[in-house]
């Protein structure tokens, strides 16, 4: 088990409330089902490893091209950083055999495909299934022999699902039914691999989350487990520096403002820490480099696997999180470092460092060779870097990626761009 002495903001936080009307309708999210009475028998579920759906699984040709569709597109996304490809296999034949799961993959791949393809022909088609799994995921939750890994992997499903349709709104209810089952069911080593694979896609979604809204992870870091896998396999890595980051949010952003030094020694070690994951990172993992750069200056890099880049952009926004921190610079609009106790290194040093760890994420992301599985890993680095990187021109063409990877793939990434150009006309008034 990994372990951090460090305490999230979340764990004195006040859960969001229910509606008091719930009980007279349907449900209309996850939150909904899991605040609802029937949620009380969640941690009884242990469930057998194939347990026998009540449920009549129902496979017409729609849900066949949907179950086509999301192998192919997002449920690459969800495997990532699992090289055994659980969310694109497991997950896919064992909805043939589920009708909570099958419901829930079709609910989202229609709406992956309402974002970026024909809204008007997969919006009510999206609603629909999603509808139905609500349904399914209430009455799966007050049977005994209910399966926990099919309702944690169809809750991932639905959470994922909430954060397409309605991302940065109260998003710890749209995370709310994940957390609350991997909790109750304690993610260790005695879990099955698709718990496991659901817990790992949990926890991208956790800290990209609070990434986003500058606070610590729902779930504490010293509850995730530890990466399981082979050796130095590109997978595992990348759980392991999601962790590190996971770690930088708490001690960051987590309510220790009493508590200076502490904070500023918890990220100075946190640091240390990263520093050994890349120098054990193999060579082949880090990019393999052409030696040629491109019109702006970035180094072209390909990546044999997803997984590597996804685990290189994790790594250098660790990096600024941190540098951020030490120098006192935390936005480009930001440039006061009278605020930081902690500032610990030479301003001028911290800004080439950060304007080096900002074009790194440049030169992955503008890579030919990306592929789309990563691109959602790739918004919030992307954020980070066109804050820290001084060329208009570099900040434009990252402005105009963010908006392509909305309009390609559906992944929300307008607020980020609305805030970088804020940020940047901020700076600009204050230059002049």
């Amino acid at each position: 088990m990994l372990s951090s002495t460090s305490q999230a903001h979340h764990d004195e936080s006040v859960e969001p409330e229910a509606s008091p009307q719930f009980i007279n309708r349907d449900p209309e999210s996850t939150y909904d089902v899991f605040r609802k009475d029937h949620a009380s028998t969640l941690f009884s579920l242990v469930g057998a490893s194939q347990p026998r759906d009540p449920h009549e699984v129902v496979v017409t040709e729609q849900s066949v091209e949907l179950l086509r569709i999301y192998q192919s597109g997002i449920g690459k996304w969800m495997d990532v950083l699992d090289h055994s490809l659980s969310y694109q296999r497991q997950v896919v034949r064992r909805s043939l055999s589920s009708s909570l799961l099958l419901h829930s993959v079709c609910a989202l791949a229609a709406k992956q495909m309402s974002l970026a393809s024909e809204r008007f022909l997969w919006e009510p088609v999206s609603a629909r299934y999603y509808g139905e799994s609500l349904r399914l995921l209430i009455q799966d939750l007050n049977r005994p022999e209910t399966s926990h890994e099919i309702v944690l992997a169809a809750t991932i499903l639905l959470c994922s699902y909430e954060l397409l349709a309605a991302p940065g709104l109260d998003y710890e209810r749209h995370l709310y039914g994940a957390r609350t089952l991997i909790q109750a069911r304690g993610i260790g080593a005695e879990v099955t691999d698709l718990e496991q694979a659901s817990f790992w896609v949990y926890a991208r979604q956790d800290v990209a989350m609070a990434v986003m809204n500058e606070c610590p992870t729902l779930i504490p870091t010293h509850e995730w487990p530890a990466p399981l896998g082979h050796g130095f396999e590109e997978d595992t890595l990348g759980c392991q520096i999601l962790w590190l980051l996971a770690r930088v949010l708490e001690l960051r952003f987590g309510s220790m403002d009493n508590l200076q030094d502490i904070r500023a020694q918890g990220l100075r070690n946190v640091s240390n820490e990263i520093d050994q994951w890349w120098d054990q990172l193999p060579s082949t993992a880090r990019g393999v480099c052409t030696g040629d750069f491109s019109e702006d200056g970035l180094l072209k890099v390909w990546f044999y696997v997803p997984s590597a880049a996804a685990a290189l952009l994790y790594y250098h926004m660790s990096k600024i999180l941190i540098l951020e921190d030490l120098s006192g610079t935390r936005s480009i609009a930001e440039v006061n470092t009278r605020d930081s106790p902690s500032r610990r290194c030479d301003e001028s040093a911290c800004l080439n460092e950060l304007r080096s760890e900002a074009r790194s994420i440049a030169s992955i992301c503008f890579s030919r060779s990306l592929q789309d599985s990563v691109l959602p890993v790739a918004v919030n680095p992307l954020f980070y870097a066109a804050r820290h990187i001084p060329s208009l021109h570099l900040k434009a063409r990252i402005w105009t990626l963010l908006d392509e990877i909305e309009t390609r793939i559906g992944f929300h990434t307008k607020s980020r761009v609305v805030q970088l150009q804020g940020e940047l006309e901020i700076d600009s008034n204050a230059r002049h």
